[in-house]
């Protein structure tokens, strides 16, 4: 199954302790996989997790950089690409926490995160699993941060590409309240019930699979929430080369969801079958091999206490013109990039000002704590960039 494990191990008296298991599916995703496991070493719940990754054979240094920079992470290494449902159950089985918070490894999370979902779950008798608000890397908000059961009127229309019907649009995005479907990107959940309805469906090899889950939990007879005065940064699209296999693979995943669920509409099969094929090989034609890569920063603006790293990127970007500032507790207007120190800030602040309307017209990026390199997303539909400094 695997090419090595590095597991954690603690005493056995210490092993209660263990509130939360962060369960984390990693392919080829290594830079914004650091960036999400500092994120969570700043929670204050940290003595209180476990954050086990699980590397679906990634080519990019993933396993290496885990070993050598968290050496508290358990790891488990496969030697293919088993996808996203079997590779979280493999995570799950020994996972030791009360709740598993099922996360993507391009997230961010405040150092608040974890305390507010397990405060809030702790205090519900029928809770099942909780999402959260999600923003991009451009700080947009995310509509998948709350979805409606996709009855075939909603998938439907979804296909077609039509998403009002798709997204929960009758919840305000602040609001805390029931939801019918969460999204796989961030799953908090009860490890009991995870346990009881069978965790994921491995039949979805990915996509599809978090729709599942979660009707699969209301019908347990327990409930599903949105907390959305809860915010986290998902970049989107790093996990995933969005090719024929990712569409097939997104497309199918209702095919398969339809088939299980609602074996007396067997009528509905063939119709449904033919127009995924139709649209996977539409959108295929339009597939990009390559995402183009950002011009000539012109003007930077750094937030963060490095001179030394500011003048490195001076010297590298060679802007006509740029600024540092040690602190965010401002609004800018006149620079077209802004960078995060993340060795200066702390990811709270850094969400908190990426999700800021008054950062929104500049292109944000985030500096790696050891100030390496710098990574970041303008759109939440291509992958974001990684480049060293």
């Amino acid at each position: 199954m695997s090419k090595w494990e590095f597991v954690l191990f603690l005493p056995q008296k210490y092993l209660s302790l263990i509130s939360i298991s962060v369960i984390i599916v990693n392919f080829n995703a290594r830079y914004f996989l650091k960036n999400c496991i500092e994120s969570l070493l700043e929670s204050k719940m940290k003595d209180q997790i476990e954050i086990i990754v699980v590397d679906n054979n990634s080519t990019d240094g993933s396993s290496a950089m885990l070993k050598g920079e968290f050496p508290g992470v358990t790891c488990i290494e496969n030697e293919e690409n088993i996808g996203f449902s079997k590779a979280n159950n493999l995570g799950v089985k020994i996972a030791k926490g009360k709740y598993v918070l099922i996360l993507n490894p391009d997230t961010l999370l405040k150092s608040t995160t974890l305390a507010e979902f397990y405060s809030f779950a702790e205090q519900q008798a029928d809770f099942g699993a909780a999402g959260a608000h999600f923003i991009d890397g451009s700080g947009k908000y995310l509509p998948e941060s709350k979805r409606n059961f996709p009855t075939l009127k909603v998938a439907g229309t979804k296909l077609l590409g039509y998403s009002k019907l798709y997204y929960s649009n009758h919840i305000k995005k602040e609001q805390v309240t029931r939801i019918e479907i969460l999204t796989g990107a961030f799953m908090f959940i009860r490890r009991s019930v995870f346990d009881e309805i069978g965790g994921f469906d491995e039949d979805f090899f990915m996509y599809g699979e978090d729709i599942d889950l979660s009707y699969r939990i209301l019908k347990a007879g327990y409930k599903n929430f949105y907390l959305g005065n809860s915010r986290i940064l998902h970049f989107k699209g790093e996990s995933t080369l969005k090719d024929r296999f990712y569409l097939k693979n997104f497309y199918g995943a209702l095919s398969i969801f339809y088939k299980k669920h609602f074996p007396d509409k067997k009528w509905l099969f063939g119709p449904i079958d033919i127009l995924i094929q139709g649209l996977i090989s539409v959108n295929s034609i339009g597939v990009p091999k390559k995402t183009k890569k950002a011009g000539k920063i012109k003007s930077f603006l750094f937030i963060g206490e490095d001179q030394d790293c500011y003048s490195k990127l001076v010297h590298k970007i060679e802007p006509a013109s740029s600024s540092i500032h040690k602190k965010v507790d401002f609004s800018l207007n006149e620079f077209e990039y802004v960078f995060f120190d993340s060795g200066s800030l702390s990811y709270t602040e850094i969400i908190e000002k990426i999700g800021d309307k008054s950062f929104s017209g500049v292109r944000k990026r985030i500096i790696s704590k050891d100030r390496r390199y710098y990574l970041g997303s303008d759109r939440s539909d291509k992958r974001g960039e990684v480049i060293d400094i």
